[in-house]
């Protein structure tokens, strides 16, 4: 289990809200089945909210603990003392360093680089530069960490001459600093609206073959805070480019975190257009349009109206959208979003549309829904052919019977069919199989055509013999069944080819009697 809380942390695809999400739901899980907890579990949970920087009360955790009998070890202290630094409570990370004092734990370099990270928050120069030199006393090493530290605190005080005076000095004694450094005093410096001395720190950066995820968690940062053009200008120079190897995973990520943010379209554009390649440009705005029809509503239709030019926009794509919709029972919204379908992309809406994501969230009488979506610019054909799917898809064969004989129109084969024959024979209702078989009709018109008009052109009824041949593909043990489909037909006067005949009498084999041989004599002539 400790593992998996470390992996929760360690996801390299997912934003920080996701990795602390996930990592709660685990440690619910095992608090709710009582697992046995120890030390090192509480030390990664706090790592997860502490690297993510998510909001949380450190002395409920620790009374948590406490009340499970688990003690906090230096390990736990110094997380706290880096998440309250982080967070600029400089007083309580003074006060859990007095506990390690008194717990006699060791004090490692990274406390100082933690509470000089602390100072930074306010710009506290002077006690900054105090932690240094006692450090120095101490004989600790002044790593790059210590000094990146040191100049986040110039940063927050927008003294970029100090910035590069203390970058050159680490350079010649052979300290480098990363590029989450570099990025988080041009997070700093955009923070404190000095966006003037942000360029000068772009040229520190380096471009690497590997993106480090705490460096894209600060790009997400610049996005967060309403710089998408300055993050993207980081990602340029950090090496981000399209034939990067990491390019589309960072890219998700970052779309992704543009979805939540509610970001203005204009400036996702300029995220989209980071590649001059047409095709990762479409490539990013299938992406983004993915996270936006899964989320935010606000944002895609304008996504759509620019993805138009693009590529072709079919009816699925409106799916997310109607079921947010459906999922309030707000059928004014169904229809608004069927409005926009038709008037503003030309797209009428497909049989699955209708029947899935429209008709099961009407409420009334069907023929006043009926004159509603006829009102909405949806055809007859389409309406009747819908509500005739649907009910077959609930198993009703009786009420969908009833329907095509109250609404006379034309009823498709290949939209019905398939569902009609299973609905059939669970139901086992032979009578009305073949009452609405009877009246189906195949079509050589496109869907499209099908969707514009209520009447087809080339509209033929689908003989019996189709029917019973696809129903000996789709149901092989149902024999008897088919006696009863068979004796039906008789009653209705309807024949078949001799083929047809022929086919039946192989199926049945066995189950053929004279009674049988009659029935399907008769049927030929």
């Amino acid at each position: 289990m400790l593992l998996l809380l470390s992996w929760c942390n360690n996801l390299i695809d997912c934003l920080p809200v996701d990795k602390v999400k996930f990592g709660r739901s685990l440690w619910l899980l095992l608090d709710t089945c009582n697992f046995k907890m120890s030390t090192a579990h509480y030390n990664e949970l706090l790592n997860l909210y502490t690297r993510n920087e998510y909001d949380f009360s450190i002395m409920e955790l620790l009374m948590h603990m406490k009340c499970k009998q688990i003690y906090p070890n230096d390990i736990t202290y110094k997380i706290c003392i880096e998440y309250c630094c982080m967070k600029g409570n400089i007083d309580m990370a003074l006060m859990f360093v007095e506990n390690i004092r008194k717990l006699q734990f060791p004090i490692s370099e990274s406390v100082f680089n933690s509470l000089i990270l602390g100072y930074s928050q306010s710009g506290d120069i002077e006690n900054a530069n105090r932690m240094i030199n006692y450090m120095r006393q101490q004989k600790l090493k002044l790593t790059s960490e210590t000094y990146a530290a040191l100049i986040y605190t110039y940063a927050k005080l927008n003294n970029v001459a100090k910035i590069k005076e203390i970058i050159q000095h680490c350079n010649l004694n052979n300290i480098y600093f990363s590029n989450k450094n570099i990025l988080n005093v041009i997070y700093i410096l955009i923070g404190n609206n000095n966006i003037n001395d942000v360029h000068i720190m772009y040229q520190y950066l380096k471009k690497r073959n590997t993106i480090l995820d705490t460096e894209i968690e600060i790009i997400l940062k610049l996005i967060s805070i309403d710089h998408i053009h300055l993050a993207i200008k980081a990602l340029l120079c950090i090496g981000l480019h399209d034939k990067h190897p990491e390019f589309e995973n960072i890219l998700r990520l970052i779309l992704k975190h543009v979805v939540n943010n509610r970001v203005l379209i204009n400036d996702i554009i300029k995220l989209c257009a980071i590649s001059e390649d047409e095709t990762v440009f479409k490539e990013c705005f299938l992406i983004l349009l993915h996270y936006s029809l899964m989320k935010n509503d606000h944002l895609s239709i304008p996504l759509l109206r620019i993805f138009k030019s693009h590529y072709l926009i079919k009816p699925h794509y409106f799916w997310p959208l109607l079921l947010r919709q459906a999922i309030k029972y707000d059928l004014q919204g169904i229809l608004d979003i069927l409005k926009i379908m038709i008037n503003d992309f030309n797209i009428l809406p497909c049989i699955d549309t209708v029947t899935d994501y429209v008709l099961p969230f009407t409420f009334g009488k069907v023929s006043d829904t009926r004159n509603l979506l006829i009102k909405h610019n949806i055809s007859e054909t389409m309406i009747d052919n819908a509500y005739v799917l649907l009910l077959l898809k609930k198993k009703k064969i009786i009420e969908a019977s009833i329907y095509m004989r109250y609404f006379k129109g034309e009823y498709f084969y290949k939209i019905i069919a398939s569902d009609l024959r299973v609905a059939a024979v669970l139901k086992r209702d032979a009578y009305n199989f073949v009452n609405i078989s009877k009246n189906l009709i195949e079509s050589t018109d496109s869907d499209s055509i099908l969707m514009l008009n209520n009447k087809s052109n080339n509209a033929t009824f689908v003989p019996m013999d189709k029917q019973l041949h696809d129903f000996m593909i789709d149901f092989p043990s149902h024999k008897v069944w088919l006696i009863r489909v068979i004796n039906h037909l008789k009653n209705n006067n309807i024949s078949l080819k001799t083929e047809t005949v022929e086919k039946i009498h192989e199926f049945l084999h066995t189950q053929i009697t004279d009674d049988v041989l009659r029935v399907l004599q008769s049927l030929t002539k």
